[in-house]
């Protein structure tokens, strides 16, 4: 029995020692820089007969790892797309963890600088080596962190990045970027480098909703300007680098479908038709002098159809590749989406108390928006390398947001909200709108080495902007109602009213650039020092046209039963708004030159020079000559230093300090003398002619740890000195006369620290962002109150001074991405989150009445899986928590308003608005060719 058990044991020790095996891991990594190559292929072949062969992938941070391989000799091959294949004989010990690592040589020439060529820059890792070997404080989002997460739009992709959050339009998309804390005004576009006009029919800044993310190479988010720099960006700049020809020719698509959430309880989509309407206003159409009648008014718009949603749709494809010796690169790509949306919306117009300057409430206002939009682009990229010394390069894009919206908006008098019997008024506000934008780009620049020390570059660009809003459809009826004791809500006949209106909206804004920059390398007592000095010259063309017709039944009063086709309209002002300021030319001519150099010494960086501009801005209304302001002009040159340092502490860390003067130009709209009441919006807008621009003065300092691969620490502060900050509020000019009007305030101060942080574990990933930004600026306000004297109480007000953060500064932002990637399975998984702390959304000219938006968390998720090897299914869903859109005022509801104020709470701030988006969701598949 002990030889039995002797030799059994015996033998499981040998067939053991046979086939355990241990843990084969280690890196891939590049050669030259010691970067980690992600999705590199590992092969174990072994060499025994009929041996195996076992295949694993290198994670995100470039490792991998095996268990199941047993004991033997094996021939190890590691392969990556552009890299040299490396092979190795290996023997493997049975039972013992062991490591491997491997480095590969890239195909052809090395990457010195940070050239960016072909499918190259599509890599997380040139992403990251720009913000590593910039001149200036950049973040960068790359083309595949654009693919793998939840954003359709350029606008959501710029969120993820530190210090930005988002404004967003009425139907809960993204669409201008607020870049620490600094409101959209203060930062400017770039496509491929080279600024870009607005479509927006009132401001200089760029919607970024009208890009699709799916045409872009990189997105750069840029903090801090150098000399050769535009000088109007106080906040930032966000640059999109378009895709550009690949090294290999690719053809590359995806199709997809969607659904919005707030469908599935039922609601239609209203839907109307805009074909039979005419592009252009009567006026603009027939001349100066012509009169409108109903015939050129078209019912379509007053028409709506409520239907089954239909679904949302994407597609994109590029295309491209090197020919002529790989001379000529050449890059075509387009993008579609069509997107349907319903939106709910709960709000009250407000007042200030005259007695104790708390808020009152006016009315409560019901919403809804049924809106569809169609985003689409395409752009070309040809560059031509005519030698080593001389190249060439075209880009022609174009890219166009449509929206039709059509909302149902119902004022409904506070009694109805009330307790008890009682009688109320309620105006319904149907709108049916139309709006285009577009944005079109052509530009051609060269770079050029005249010698080994001298080089320059230029560009000559063509943009032109437009925007139109044809033929917006404004129809207003009124209804009594009537509420018994048990609360029932009885509707009187709807009548129509005088109200109703419809109006044209068209601008154009033209820029015709050059740019002309020189540089010179030199070498001073054994410090390189490049010199560097140019120009650049824009010739801006703006043309806006305006008309509203006011339309009213005739004969007056009529019943309206659901159809305007069986009412009778007349024209009340059939000449249009030929005299209105909208009506309006600018001319811009902005000039700049700058001379700045570059000094390196071996740890030490730094860039310092100065840039002069000069604007020469005019403008012509069609208001009448008597008006103030109705023609004006503005010119004014800034000198804008900067410096900044950049100190290596070592091979992986870096110190960055700069400084740097900038400004922020007045939009052509605000300072036009016009007064516009869409009858919609709360209040109505008003120019002002003596708009100041504004200056600022930009601190930054920041620390960099690239500890390995795509990791990485960032943290940083800042601080901006402000003067005359532009903002709007609600201002009183006369008696019973409250507009919404741009102004200057003062002397502001924004000052904050970012962190950044981006940590691999091998098929794990985590990216986390938080800023912290704290603002402000003294401003006058009013406050009202009674004054009791004598016996007799009498309503007055003061100005006081109040301090408030800047108008669109939130304290606090924050993003967290989780990702999970199994290149082998091809499995891609993302969970993104945004916190946007509380803002001033609207600043109030009475003291403690500014309505402020709540802080609110988005949650988003991205997934792709790969069926077979070139395609992939994908899905994004967006807003999973269905994060509404809220507005408060920071005064506390007392209970003897609560009660007779349908919606307010006793004891918490007063409501203001809600909006619902809900969440939406949208499944494809992508193909790789």
């Amino acid at each position: 029995m002990q030889k039995f058990i002797l030799s059994t044991l015996a033998s499981v020790a040998m067939l053991f020692s046979m086939t355990v095996t241990g843990q084969i891991k280690g890196s891939v990594i590049e050669k030259s820089s010691g970067e980690p190559l992600q999705g590199a292929v590992v092969k174990f072949i072994e060499k025994a007969q009929n041996g195996k062969t076992a295949t694993v992938l290198s994670g995100l941070d470039g490792t991998y790892a095996i268990k199941s391989l047993k004991a033997g000799s094996y021939e190890v091959e590691v392969t990556y797309v552009g890299y040299v294949a490396v092979k190795q004989n290996v023997t493997i010990s049975g039972g013992e963890n062991e490591t491997l690592d491997f480095s590969l040589d890239r195909e052809g020439a090395q990457l010195e600088n940070v050239v960016v060529v072909g499918k190259t820059d599509r890599s997380d890792y040139i992403t990251s080596q720009i913000e590593r070997r910039s001149d200036n404080v950049i973040n960068a989002v790359s083309a595949k962190t654009i693919e793998i997460s939840p954003d359709l739009s350029v606008a959501n992709v710029s969120q993820r990045v530190s210090g930005v959050s988002l404004q967003r339009s009425s139907n809960g998309e993204g669409q201008y970027a607020i870049v620490r804390g600094m409101e959209k005004r203060y930062n400017y576009t770039l496509i491929n480098g080279i600024k870009i006009p607005s479509p927006d029919n009132k401001n200089r800044y760029v919607p970024l909703d009208i890009f699709p993310s799916d045409l872009l190479e990189r997105l750069e988010v840029t903090k801090s300007l150098t000399p050769n720099m535009e000088g109007d960006a106080i906040g930032g700049v966000v640059n999109m680098v378009m895709k550009d020809a690949p090294e290999r020719f690719s053809v590359k698509g995806s199709a997809a479908v969607g659904y919005a959430q707030t469908f599935w309880d039922g609601n239609k989509f209203s839907s109307f038709n805009h074909k039979n309407s005419s592009t252009l206003s009567p006026r603009i159409k027939n001349g100066e002098s012509y009169l409108a009648t109903m015939s050129d008014f078209d019912v379509s718009p007053f028409k709506t159809k409520a239907s089954a949603p239909p679904m949302a749709t994407n597609f994109n494809l590029s295309m491209g590749g090197r020919v002529l010796n790989n001379k000529l690169g050449i890059l075509v790509a387009g993008s579609y989406q069509n997107s349907y949306r319903y939106i709910t919306s709960t709000s009250f117009t407000t007042e200030t108390d005259r007695v104790d300057n708390s808020v009152s409430f006016a009315k409560i206002i019901g919403r809804n928006y049924s809106v569809q939009q169609n985003r689409g682009g395409a752009h070309l990229r040809l560059d031509y390398v005519m030698n080593p010394m001389n190249k060439l390069k075209l880009y022609v894009g174009n890219v166009t947001l449509a929206e039709n919206q059509f909302r149902f908006h119902s004022d409904t008098g506070l009694v109805l909200g009330r307790t008890g019997a009682g009688t109320g008024r309620v105006v319904n506000n149907r709108r049916t709108s139309r709006q285009i934008q577009n944005i079109f780009n052509v530009s051609l620049q060269g770079e050029h080495s005249i010698s080994q020390e001298f080089s320059m570059n230029w560009s000559a660009v063509y943009s032109k902007a437009t925007g139109n809003q044809p033929d917006r459809g404004n129809l207003v009826t009124s209804t009594g109602v009537i509420k018994d004791n048990s609360g029932k809500l009885v509707q009187q006949p709807e009548y129509l009213d005088n109200s109703t209106f419809r109006d044209w909206g068209r601008n154009k804004d033209e820029d015709k650039s050059g740019y002309l920059n020189f540089t010179y390398k030199s070498i001073i007592a054994n410090t390189k020092v490049d010199w560097s000095f140019g120009g650049m010259y824009r010739d801006k063309n703006r043309n806006s046209d305006y008309d509203k017709y006011n339309i009213r039944p005739t004969p007056s009063p009529q019943l309206y039963y659901g159809d305007a086709a069986a009412n009778t309209f007349s024209v009340f002002n059939p000449q249009g708004s030929s005299s209105d300021p909208l009506n309006y030319k600018a001319y811009e001519k902005v000039g700049a030159f700058y001379a700045m150099a570059k000094i390196e010494t071996e740890n030490l960086q730094v860039v310092a020079g100065a840039r002069y501009e000069n604007t020469d801005f005019n403008w012509v209304t069609s208001a009448p000559k008597t008006v103030e302001g109705a023609e004006g002009s503005i010119k004014y040159y800034d000198i804008l230093p900067s410096v900044g340092i950049k100190y290596r502490l070592s091979m992986k860390q870096f110190l960055r300090l700069s400084y740097f003067s900038s400004i922020s130009r007045p939009g052509f709209y605000e300072v036009t003398p016009h007064t516009f009441d869409d009858g919609i919006s709360d209040y109505p807008e008003q120019g002002n002619p003596y708009l100041k621009r504004t200056t600022a003065e930009n601190f930054d300092l920041r620390y960099e740890y690239f500890p390995k691969g795509l990791d990485q620490v960032l943290v940083g502060l800042f601080y901006k000195k402000i003067d005359n900050p532009i903002e709007y509020a609600i201002v009183e000019r006369g008696a019973n006369a409250t507009y919404y009007s741009p102004d200057n305030f003062g002397t502001g101060s924004n000052y904050g620290i970012e962190f950044d942080m981006t940590k691999y574990f091998h098929s794990f990933g985590i990216k986390a962002n938080y800023t912290f930004t704290q603002s402000s600026i003294t401003t006058s306000k009013v406050r009202r109150f009674q004054k009791t004297e004598g016996g007799s109480s009498t309503l007055t007000q003061e100005e006081v001074d109040q301090t408030r953060p800047l108008q669109g500064q939130s304290k606090h932002i924050g993003n967290l991405s989780l990702l999970y990637k199994n290149s082998k399975r091809g499995i891609d998984l993302q969970l993104a989150g945004v916190y946007t702390g509380a803002r001033i959304n609207t600043v109030s000219p009475f003291l403690d009445n500014d309505i402020w938006q709540k802080g609110f968390v988005q949650l988003d998720f991205s997934a792709e899986v790969r069926v077979i090897k070139e395609i992939a299914v994908f899905t994004k869903i967006n807003n999973i928590l269905n994060t509404p859109y809220e507005l408060e005022i920071r005064q506390k509801v007392t209970q003897a308003k609560a009660d007779v104020v349908p919606l307010q709470e006793a004891g918490k701030n007063a409501f203001v608005r809600k909006d619902i988006y809900g969440a939406n969701y949208l499944l494809g598949v992508r193909f790789k060719l």
